[in-house]
């Protein structure tokens, strides 16, 4: 079937990595820019800023190309989704996951969530990944202050991550047992050059189908990557991630509190990093009434001069604006130049933390 016979219905059913939808999901995104005139305040927003953080020009010329995967531009209700990935994920080497948390819409926070992933993109090339990929992954409802301390909306959302994160590994089994070239087959879905060299790919060359995978996941996005890893477990086969990194994290359900084995992971495999100054996180734990994570390795991520690295402060993810006045001062958990991104960007594709 042709990209331009499915309807937007038929799209949302369908595979996010499948190259018929991909060609699909950005003919509908230009059907939506043809139509602008009609959309709603808020629905016109989320496009902008779709549109805008698959510009080229928008962001740092050395991130690679950002790749819509998926968008649903929401209604009156219910908020727009998103899914982006910097970078191509048929041919990446490490493929993390990133989920945010409160309060975070594509409406009014999609350029500067790619922006994020963009720069855990640059910090991982930098740490030695080949061709790494990172997906922003906005595809839920972020609760407000008061409904952080419910878990409603993390098991929905974490439902649905849960899904594209099965249909993810689905997809590269699918390249290797065809035995074709992955970078081919993206190219060939895509109508663009994927960048991949000859014989690259699983399919191409019959190494594990799977790079290495991850989760990096802020705030209420940390409970909401946990229940997707618990789902994926539950799955027939059961699928697991690498590594799951969290940074200011607001408790785990008690359920899942101490006992990383029911997410597919070991301790080993769980990494966890905390300003001291993250009253959110602290008070979300304890007004919720979640356990705290126990069984995990703790990411150092104060100041380091010898690698000039600066601290990160407060809960924000990012929050450094030079010359913004003090309210800006100080860097979040994925601000370039910090050690908490230059250790998530090792933790996250397997590499030494220092």
């Amino acid at each position: 079937m042709e990209a331009e016979e499915l309807s937007s219905a038929q799209v949302a059913r369908r595979d996010i990595w499948d190259p018929v939808e991909r060609r699909a999901t950005r003919e509908r995104l230009r059907a939506d820019m043809r139509r602008r005139h009609v959309l709603g305040p808020r629905q016109k927003a989320a496009l902008d800023g779709l549109v805008h953080a698959l510009r080229p020009q928008a962001m740092d010329r050395s991130f690679p190309e950002r790749i819509l995967l998926a968008y649903d531009l929401g209604t009156a209700l219910h908020p727009a989704a998103g899914v982006i990935a910097v970078g191509e994920p048929a041919t990446a080497t490490h493929l993390t996951w990133q989920v945010s948390g409160m309060g975070v819409f594509v409406h009014t926070a999609m350029w500067g969530s790619v922006r994020e992933a963009g720069q855990l993109w640059a910090a991982q090339r930098a740490a030695g990944a080949e061709n790494p990929c990172v997906v922003c992954w906005l595809g839920y409802q972020p609760p407000g202050p008061w409904g952080v301390l419910s878990g409603r909306q993390a098991l929905r959302g974490g439902a649905r991550l849960a899904l594209h994160m099965a249909g993810w590994f689905d997809y590269r089994e699918r390249l290797a047992a065809s035995g074709e070239d992955a970078g081919e087959e993206a190219s060939v879905g895509e109508g663009e050059r994927s960048g991949a060299a000859p014989g690259e790919g699983p399919g191409a060359t019959g190494p594990d189908p799977f790079p290495h995978t991850a989760v990096e996941a802020h705030s209420y996005g940390t409970l909401v990557a946990a229940r997707a890893l618990q789902m994926l477990q539950r799955r027939n086969p059961p699928r697991s991630v690498d590594a799951l990194v969290m940074s200011g994290a607001v408790g785990v359900p008690r359920d899942l509190a101490g006992n990383p084995h029911l997410l597919g992971l070991t301790s080993d495999q769980v990494y966890f990093a905390l300003t001291g100054s993250d009253y959110l996180s602290w008070l979300g734990r304890r007004l919720s009434g979640r356990r705290p994570w126990t069984k995990m390795t703790r990411l150092k991520i104060a100041a380091d001069e010898a690698l000039d690295l600066a601290a990160a402060v407060g809960h924000n993810t990012s929050r450094f604006r030079p010359d913004a006045g003090p309210f800006h001062r100080g860097h979040g958990y994925r601000d370039a130049g910090t050690a908490s991104l230059y250790r998530i960007a090792r933790a996250t594709t397997g590499l030494p933390l220092d």
